[in-house]
């Protein structure tokens, strides 16, 4: 995602502060994790999530127990967290706004795994996006310049905007599952209902429930959910192993 050039001449300025290129908007770093009960030789996938404003890899798995909810979900899948603006108020993605360059990072990626013998093959699997806040914009434009295939798209109270990018590739792409986890104060609340109004009106099946009345069976049987939590905008990554049931339910 990073560095990029528009960051590096144009700097981020929220609330009166400077967030410089060198500090925020220069690490290249993307965390890889791949459980030891992964098996190359049956059907996986790729997960990838993004972090929001404020946080960086180190903090985000620390935070919302990413590894552990990953590990305990048991999905065949190699878990990839690429760094996005560094603590940095900042929903910009960088690169991956860009045609191509995302193809190229997971192209990258793919090598390095080749390369250390954690898969045989040079083939991309089906991928799943997952974010928490403001990781929706850098999923919003992989959905729309991605070249692989989207399985599932998990939007912790992210819903900020680009609803056209999700709404447009769900329409084209029958087989991909959304599930919009949104609260009543962390700024998503209108866009999920309006959303789902859109939906409605389109004839689009989908189900829109609690979080805490949310079934596994709910979450394996539905393609589009939404689901309202009265958590705190933090606490819905965590709050019921959220990230691991949302992955099971995807076996």
């Amino acid at each position: 995602m990073f560095p990029d050039s528009l960051r590096n001449a144009v700097p981020r300025i929220y609330e009166g502060k400077t967030y410089s290129a060198k500090e925020h908007y220069s690490d290249s770093s993307t965390y890889i994790f791949v459980p030891d009960y992964f098996n190359k030789t049956r059907p996986f996938q790729f997960v990838l999530w993004f972090h929001g404003w404020g946080n960086n890899i180190d903090s985000a798995l620390a935070q919302y127990k990413l590894q552990q909810q990953f590990y305990a979900a048991h999905l065949n899948a190699i878990f990839i967290f690429p760094e996005g603006p560094k603590n940095s108020p900042d929903s910009y993605a960088g690169k991956f706004e860009k045609p191509d360059t995302f193809n190229f990072f997971m192209k990258d990626v793919n090598t390095f795994l080749l390369k250390e013998k954690i898969i045989t093959k040079n083939i991309i699997p089906e991928l799943i996006y997952a974010g928490h806040s403001g990781a929706y914009r850098a999923i919003a434009y992989l959905l729309l310049h991605s070249s692989f295939r989207c399985k599932a798209i998990l939007l912790f109270d992210a819903l900020y905007a680009e609803q056209e990018k999700f709404a447009m590739y769900l329409q084209q792409h029958s087989n991909c599952k959304m599930i919009d986890i949104y609260t009543d104060n962390g700024g998503t609340l209108q866009n999920s209902k309006n959303l789902a109004i859109d939906m409605l009106a389109w004839k689009w099946k989908f189900i829109d429930k609690e979080e805490e009345d949310c079934t596994a069976n709910d979450l394996k049987n539905n393609r589009i959910i939404f689901l309202h939590s009265k958590k705190q905008h933090n606490d819905v990554v965590t709050s019921y192993n959220n990230f691991q049931r949302f992955l099971e339910c995807l076996k």
